[in-house]
């Protein structure tokens, strides 16, 4: 036991000697990719990706130049959309867009593996997130002439499965703008580990790709 109490607190006082702590924001784009698999009928809906965003609070601690830990809570749109359909008349077409909002929370690790280049890093972790809004849009034309109209999803249909889970993996780069700024600008994948349909037939989830550009100021 003292030699645990010894080694904990020599890395208490180790570790401010480098240590940093960022605070910033943090916004993006996505694409995410979809699956919906009906188990019973033996096929899937052949979603398209679409584009979506996110935006986000974050706190990063860098414990030493190799290693870092973040924090993140925000907001998400994942997009899907169809293919062109025709109407009755085979004159008119349309084009559907879905849009899910969640709202997350990340705990992510970052790791710089060449300390040459220590401002590159690996990434990650987790994200939790609960979905809270969502809309459909249906545009194209009809006896020639351009339409589009918006209509609500009910996010809190009981087929729906409202929580969301998540793998973070990914690969970033810290720009300094001095001592105490520096752009992130960072290439995400969330890995899918839950269910987005609460229906037993069916396989859903949703995958997002993540573009992010972040700005973090040193406390």
């Amino acid at each position: 036991m003292k030699n645990l109490f010894l080694i904990f607190s020599f890395v208490c006082l180790a570790m401010p000697a480098f240590s940093q702590f960022h605070i910033g924001l943090s916004g993006g784009a996505n694409m995410s990719l979809w699956t919906w698999h009906i188990k019973s009928l033996g096929f899937g809906i052949d979603y398209e990706p679409a584009m979506g965003w996110r935006a986000a609070v974050l706190g990063e601690w860098q414990m030493n130049p190799m290693l870092g830990f973040r924090a993140e809570f925000g907001t998400q749109v994942k997009a899907n959309k169809s293919g062109k359909f025709q109407f009755e008349d085979m004159v008119s077409t349309a084009r559907a867009r879905e849009y899910f909002q969640y709202w997350e929370g990340s705990a992510l690790i970052q790791f710089s593996p060449v300390k040459k280049f220590s401002q590159v890093y690996l990434l990650a972790g987790g994200t939790a997130g609960r979905l809270e809004k969502a809309w459909r849009t249906v545009s194209g034309t009809e006896a020639g002439n351009k339409f589009s109209n918006k209509n609500a999803i009910d996010a809190k249909d009981p087929n729906w499965n409202r929580n969301a889970f998540a793998a973070d993996f990914g690969l970033g780069g810290n720009i300094p703008l001095g001592p105490n700024s520096k752009i992130k600008v960072e290439a995400r994948y969330q890995y899918s580990l839950t269910n987005l349909s609460a229906n037993d037939n069916v396989d859903a989830s949703i995958s997002p790709i993540l573009l992010n550009v972040g700005y973090l100021h040193r406390l």
